[in-house]
């Protein structure tokens, strides 16, 4: 079932009978905003923490429990230029349960009461719940700079998008706009979620697609949620001034291992060749431990603690990541270019090809065995669908790949930006 209940907000269902739960998932969606990715992550952190009705944490575990160990779960995430804060409850399909017949009303109550009854006190939140959350949030952000992984992947993310403000912050949020943060500006942003962002609801597991609306149009859900909503539009950033003229940036600090990250846009490959072409190439790079990356960098020539590639469907871009020694930084670069080089004069064989596709076709399969699959095809299914390939189309794309659309993707690959993370 696919059913808009007001203008911008949606409700898919998927009665899909393969699991032993069922998933109900909001997700709330605005333009990324520079300015409002830290409140939305402390929001997410602090609607999680109480309710109205449950008080503490302890309050909504306890409820949890007494539903058979449902489980609520509350994020913010990039999702193409969205800000995507989502709410969700994960329970026993009551069909397994001797007492389960209110089982889907329960749960749809305490996803309700997570998302529209927030523990306020004299018309804030409350401030144990700020407070503490806060004061956790604080402490993962400053405990960022001690992952050196992701110190290097948000400085090539920096320079990637060097040009958007918008995803300049982290969406786990920045120490500056935590620290400038108060209990009133957080619940402003609260009010602003409920009443003008688009909705997806996503409803996954053996559930009777009548009796569900019904449950929906009857709970605190649809009477919060019966106004129109604002519009969103995609927007995909324009790496073409990168691939004119990429960006360096060296830093140094006092590691016992450096990093070093690299971004690649594929140029017009998505339009030219087989959709899943990059994908393919990307397995054959680095993506897979039997890719040239882990082979030669790391286990031949032994000049990298870890090395993979991965790719990014939406921008098109490959990155490149490697753990290594400093003194090993230029030979590592090089021999990284080589395994480029090598993908795109067609050295790879036939064998790397069939490899990387039963990847592809074990990974989808694997995939399909995940309730989260089927929420996030839905929620794909209505933001922007012309990226989803049916099973037939995507085994079809996977066995119809062409060695020329391989190699093709290595030549329209540019390189756009290089991060070094130098340990002294």
């Amino acid at each position: 079932m696919r059913k808009t209940l007001a203008k911008n907000i949606f409700l898919n269902i998927n009665p899909i009978k393969k699991f032993r739960t069922i998933k109900i998932q909001v997700d709330f969606l605005r333009p990324l905003d520079k300015d409002e990715t830290t409140s939305r992550r402390l929001l997410a952190n602090v609607m999680s923490n109480s309710t109205k009705d449950y008080p503490s944490f302890r309050a909504i575990n306890d409820r949890e429990m007494e539903l058979y160990g449902s489980e609520i779960n509350v994020f913010t995430r990039n999702l193409l230029n969205f800000n995507d804060l989502a709410f969700s409850v994960e329970f026993a399909d009551p069909s397994f349960l001797i007492d389960g017949q209110t089982q889907v009303k329960d749960n749809l109550d305490l996803l309700g009461e997570i998302i529209f009854k927030p523990n306020l006190k004299d018309n804030s939140f409350d401030k144990t719940a700020f407070d503490t959350e806060k004061r956790n949030l604080l402490s993962n952000l400053v405990s960022i700079k001690d992952n050196q992984d992701l110190v290097s992947a948000l400085g090539i993310a920096k320079l990637i998008y060097q040009n958007n403000p918008d995803r300049q912050v982290p969406i786990f949020g920045s120490i500056d706009q935590l620290e400038s943060l108060d209990n009133q500006k957080l619940l402003e942003s609260y009010y602003d979620v409920i009443e003008n962002d688009t909705i997806v609801i996503s409803v996954v597991g053996n559930v009777d697609e009548t009796d569900f609306l019904e449950e929906l149009t009857a709970s605190d859900f649809y009477t919060q949620m019966n106004n129109d909503r604002n519009d969103l539009q995609i927007k995909f950033d324009n790496f073409s001034e990168l691939i004119n003229q990429p960006v360096n940036q060296i830093e140094h600090k006092h590691l016992n291992q450096s990093r070093i990250a690299l971004a690649y846009a594929t140029e017009g490959v998505s339009k030219k060749f087989n959709r899943l072409a990059p994908q393919i190439m990307n397995l054959i790079l680095g993506g897979d431990d039997q890719s040239q990356l882990f082979q030669q960098v790391r286990e031949k020539n032994s000049l990298a603690y870890s090395v993979s590639s991965t790719y990014q469907p939406l921008s098109h871009l490959v990155m490149i990541q490697a753990g290594l020694d400093a003194d090993s930084v230029k030979k590592a670069l090089e021999l990284i270019n080589q395994q480029i080089e090598f993908i795109k004069d067609g050295k790879f064989t036939d064998k790397q090809v069939e490899h990387a596709q039963k990847v592809m076709l074990t990974r989808r399969k694997i995939a399909t065995d995940s309730i989260q699959y089927y929420i996030m095809q839905s929620i794909w299914e209505t933001v922007y669908p012309k990226t989803l390939l049916s099973d037939r189309q995507f085994d079809d794309e996977v066995n119809n790949m062409d060695r020329e659309h391989v190699s093709s993707v290595a030549e329209n690959m540019h390189v756009i930006a290089q991060y070094q993370l130098i340990g002294d």
